[in-house]
């Protein structure tokens, strides 16, 4: 889909070019989205450039990703989308300026895009392509940002939840909400591969940033003041999600020692009640022999006998147990 902005009174307005027409050339901004090759062809004709395909935008060297060519300045980074599912994802975005319009190529859709042309739309100021791609970035970034601030949240609401759980044995009707590990360790495995994710879409703005630096035009000092400031706040995001990612692994490691606590102390009750019974399993293979000579065959107390020696030498252990604390 190609959609291109246009600097009004307000802010930038959209629209779709009209089939078979040449792009205007007031366009500040062209956004192809899952574009097809009749879009991607008239979007070269127009500004005399060569888009990336989308394999080409996967490449992970840094010459694939940033560079100048035909005179026009080619930027890929990784955005992450669909945080807020459980399938969350990276995509590879490309900007590029060319003169005073910018192009961006993606194939995907990240809430940035849809932030940043809702807020452009009542935004003054935005006539330049390198305006809209500071703005456009800052926009990524502060997403970024909501990002791993949410997954700290939630990093912290699961290390309350792993260290008050309660033991399978000793959850109490009113305690039914208390989750088990299986789910918890799921939990945190998605909010590691979140902020895995997020931390490598700030790596790769960071280079985008260091190499946008250089490649602004002269006469955007302030756009260049605004990357610079963009840049120390993306390495301090990245110093939070590593942070973020060694209390993940961290935490990782904390439930599955509760794992093993818990299997242990469900393996220890069985062994408990494997030696209390062990007595009377005793007691009752032995009055249930069948000699002709036993003395207790035609007592008459010989069966509550043979009953009260199971009870003690079940409850005797037992006992002993508790006193000792095993139970």
């Amino acid at each position: 889909m190609l959609t291109v902005y246009v600097p009004g009174p307000a802010g930038l307005y959209s629209f779709p070019p009209a089939p078979g027409l040449p792009v205007p050339p007031e366009v500040v901004w062209i956004d192809l989205y899952q574009p097809v090759t009749a879009e991607v062809h008239r979007v070269e004709q127009a500004l005399d450039i060569a888009l990336p395909t989308r394999e080409e935008m996967q490449e992970i060297e840094a010459s694939s990703r940033l560079y100048q060519e035909d005179g026009a300045v080619f930027m890929t980074a990784v955005v992450l989308a669909q945080s807020d599912t459980e399938h969350p994802e990276t995509t590879a975005v490309t900007f590029i300026l060319s003169g005073e319009r910018l192009v961006t190529v993606r194939h995907a859709e990240p809430k940035p895009f849809r932030a940043f042309a809702t807020r452009a739309s009542r935004q003054q100021g935005l006539k330049t392509g390198d305006v809209i791609l500071v703005n456009l970035l800052e926009t990524v970034i502060e997403r970024a940002a909501d990002i791993l601030e949410r997954e700290m949240a939630r990093v912290d609401a699961i290390s309350s939840e792993v260290f008050n759980h309660t033991p399978t044995g000793q959850r109490r009707v009113n305690q039914a909400e208390s989750r088990d590990f299986q789910e918890i360790l799921r939990d945190i495995g998605q909010t590691g591969d979140v902020a895995s994710r997020a931390r490598e879409s700030l790596m790769s703005i960071g280079r985008l940033l260091a190499f946008l630096d250089q490649g602004l035009p002269s006469q955007g000092q302030e756009a260049r003041a605004q990357v610079k400031i963009m840049w120390r706040d993306v390495q301090s995001l990245l110093d939070h999600a590593t942070f973020l990612a060694g209390k993940i692994s961290f935490l990782l490691d904390a439930t599955l020692g509760m794992v093993n606590i818990e299997q242990n102390s469900i393996i220890k009750i069985f062994s408990v009640v494997s030696v209390v019974f062990l007595p009377p399993t005793m007691i009752a293979s032995i009055y249930g022999m069948n000699f002709e000579l036993m003395p207790e065959l035609k007592w008459a107390l010989g069966y509550p006998w043979a009953l009260f020696l199971m009870l003690m030498s079940a409850v005797v252990p037992f006992l002993y147990f508790k006193r000792k604390g095993w139970l």
